[in-house]
């Protein structure tokens, strides 16, 4: 019995217009109302969620900054947080030199180091090559693509995605056999190859897709809500 669903947000459960259609938020609130919990995970921040939808209460928990922090909705209070430590913000800012580095707070974005609790960085890369740099950083982290530019993210090494769920999962004594999640980007892909019950839209990266136990029509063709149909 699936008593939890999580889904991944852009590239996911949002179409190519950036809107969460209406069928699938009232699919949403139907499992919600049967009492499953319905998570969002993002690289983004929760507030961007929760801005979707002012009006219409649709998520539980938001599952953001690639997994380093936890916003319980329905207490309007943080589950679980972990920060980047200033030596490895330092190695960071030593290392891409040069590079757009962006550093993330719960809600907010820097272009330099700042006295302020860093949850995630993200560095604009030119090629994978940069990655041969990541064996000196102790930190998780993950690549994406956008409009033709390539990002490297990075949080602290003791959290992902799978750990928010994680945390989540012990919050209400749920296991994970019965977490179903619904992925569509790189970010996900330790979500995905950890929980039994997954599925990734269409539309994601191959690299994903090699992970993937099941897989559901893309984002514009609400990949999502034919997952939750089933629920």
């Amino acid at each position: 019995m699936i008593k939890m669903v999580v889904s991944g947000f852009y590239n996911t459960i949002i179409d190519r217009e950036e809107a969460i259609p209406t069928s699938t938020v009232l699919e949403i609130d139907r499992i919600r109302n049967k009492k499953v919990i319905f998570a969002i995970c993002t690289n983004r921040f929760y507030q961007e969620i929760l801005d979707y939808n002012h009006d219409f209460h649709f998520v539980d928990y938001i599952i953001s900054l690639n997994g380093s922090y936890v916003y319980d909705v329905n207490k309007d209070k943080c589950l679980f947080k972990k920060k980047i430590s200033q030596t490895n913000l330092n190695k960071i800012s030593e290392l891409f030199a040069g590079y757009k580095i962006n550093y993330y707070t719960e809600t907010e974005v820097y272009k330099k180091i700042v006295d302020k609790d860093i949850y995630k960085v993200e560095v604009e890369i030119d090629n994978r090559e940069e990655i041969n740099k990541l064996t000196k950083i102790n930190l998780n982290y993950s690549i994406f693509e956008f409009n033709n530019k390539m990002y490297l993210e990075f949080t602290n090494n003791k959290v992902s995605m799978f750990t928010g769920v994680d945390q989540i999962s012990l919050r209400n004594n749920i296991s994970l056999n019965e977490v179903l999640v619904i992925g569509g980007n790189e970010s996900d892909i330790e979500l995905v190859s950890n929980i039994p019950h997954n599925y990734v839209v269409a539309n994601a990266s191959k690299e994903l897709m090699k992970f993937a136990k099941k897989k559901t029509t893309s984002r514009d063709e609400k990949g999502v809500e034919q997952v939750i149909k089933k629920v």
